[in-house]
């Protein structure tokens, strides 16, 4: 394959493709097919020969233009897929590009004087550096992913859901109140709770932990942090921050922090109970899309040199630039990955664990009003991508991937380690085998595995 053809490709997975013969998507409680396993989120029998359709346009009173119910992304047989779609055209790029750079639509663009120019530029360096150039015209049958564009698309639960996650949050910070953390607020809104270490040392570097999408927030992960990766002395010599992100927390929340605001919120908070010598010395730990958040710490000037370790847990920031993350967790799963959680790739085993684990992460996060609507309105998916060659050399990294991860792609993200592994001897990898996406948060062992690779971090 020619170097032009990997960046058409690379380009050409942002955009919803689809068959003019293409049959209506089925209904979500219409997906599994005990017998084939080959529709909705569940892959057909053979991975190898398949993509996934794309969605039609429809615009809403906002303006909005979004994929209808009946065309959400749907499985399709890549062997004619370029006989029956063509390729993008001019049209098409226009559109991608307008919404991937400048976070508008074209039109806004082409009324841009300055813009308007840059757009100009792009495919000049798409012509000389990619060798790619584009027809005039419209290819309908493509759509961009621009997810920041389309209607939310959420599954509406009851108030009792909400009411029985809030009560969960109280019991569980009550727990805290009692263990001697305390809640606090930033000025700018961030809420974080905190714990002074009963005995300060040197070596214990304060620990900051960001929360990924999860009902309750915070909640979920609180065995793993104080019984398993700061069990014992490692929890009362450090100081220990849980920081919040109500959107993302099945919270009746759609007022959203901004990355500037975030930052603002931790310096405060680190500048508040640490001193001048721990202020200095951060560890900082996110998982899933916390990654991110760690990602607006380590380009803040003010918090990057602060900095001295950082543990990653089924990060989604690193290759954001790529589509699986966006395709896998708010349209459908990307078909490259295997379903190897039994040894063999494509078994039916593995189908039905991946099935279970997709429907879960769909029905628990993905399809959350509060959730949809901060991914879609709030989040500056541009801005969190963590480029590994930005964090320092002296700074201690810790990536932990499950290999069969339903959300990222650990083969791509391993791969972009292993690249970076002869320059950067600061990054250590650990890779759990035969495992999905959280996996982490509920099994001890890996708790284990992880406090020891921390341990050897502050040595």
């Amino acid at each position: 394959m020619s170097a032009s053809e990997v960046h058409y490709n690379f380009i050409e997975s942002w955009f919803c493709k689809k068959k003019v013969d293409d049959i209506k998507y089925r209904r979500f409680s219409e997906q599994l097919d005990s017998t084939t396993l080959g529709v909705g989120l569940c892959p057909p029998l053979s991975l190898s020969s398949y993509s996934f359709r794309g969605t039609s346009n429809v615009t809403d009173d906002d303006g909005f233009t979004s994929s209808s119910n009946d065309s959400l992304p749907q499985l399709v047989n890549n062997k004619n897929v370029q006989k029956s779609t063509g390729s993008l055209r001019r049209d098409n790029m226009d559109e991608f590009l307008s919404w991937a750079f400048f976070g508008v639509d074209y039109a806004t663009v082409e009324s841009d004087t300055n813009m308007n120019e840059a757009l100009g530029q792009f495919y000049t360096i798409l012509q000389s550096k990619a060798g790619l150039q584009f027809e005039p015209g419209r290819n309908t049958l493509f759509t961009p992913r621009w997810f920041t564009f389309e209607r939310v698309q959420s599954l509406y639960r009851p108030f009792g859901v909400y009411a029985a996650m809030a009560l969960m949050q109280f019991t569980a910070n009550c727990v805290l109140y009692i263990m001697g953390f305390r809640q606090y607020t930033c000025e700018k809104g961030l809420r974080y709770w905190h714990r002074s270490a009963t005995r300060q040392q040197q070596h214990h570097s304060p620990f900051l932990f960001f929360h990924g999408i999860a009902p309750g927030g915070h909640v979920p992960y609180l065995p793993m942090v104080l019984l398993g990766l700061l069990r014992g002395e490692r929890s009362s010599h450090r100081d220990i921050f849980f920081f919040e992100n109500k959107p993302v927390s099945y919270s009746l929340c759609f007022d959203a922090l901004s990355e500037e605001d975030t930052v603002h919120g931790v310096l405060e908070a680190i500048h508040q109970h640490l001193d001048s010598y721990q202020v200095n010395n951060l560890m900082l730990c996110g998982h899933s899309f916390g990654s991110c958040q760690l990602t607006w710490m380590i380009n803040s000037p003010q918090l990057k040199s602060r900095v001295r370790s950082m543990i990653l847990l089924d990060p989604v920031s690193i290759l954001l630039h790529e589509p699986d993350v966006v395709v896998n967790f708010l349209y459908t799963r990307n078909p490259d990955h295997e379903d190897s959680y039994n040894g063999k790739p494509g078994s039916l085993i593995g189908k039905l664990i991946r099935f279970f684990n997709e429907t879960k992460i769909h029905l628990v996060a993905s399809s959350e009003l509060f959730v949809e609507y901060y991914l879609r309105r709030n989040f500056a998916w541009y801005n969190s991508e963590l480029w590994l060659e930005d964090i320092p050399l002296d700074v201690k990294v810790l990536v932990c991937l499950a290999k069969n991860d339903e959300i990222a792609n650990a083969k791509k993200i391993e791969r972009e380690l292993s690249r970076l592994g002869k320059s950067r001897n600061n990054i250590q990898t650990m890779v759990w085998e035969k495992v999905g996406h959280a996996h982490c948060i509920s099994n001890p062992d890996r708790w284990s595995e992880i406090c020891d690779a921390m341990i050897n971090m502050e040595q």
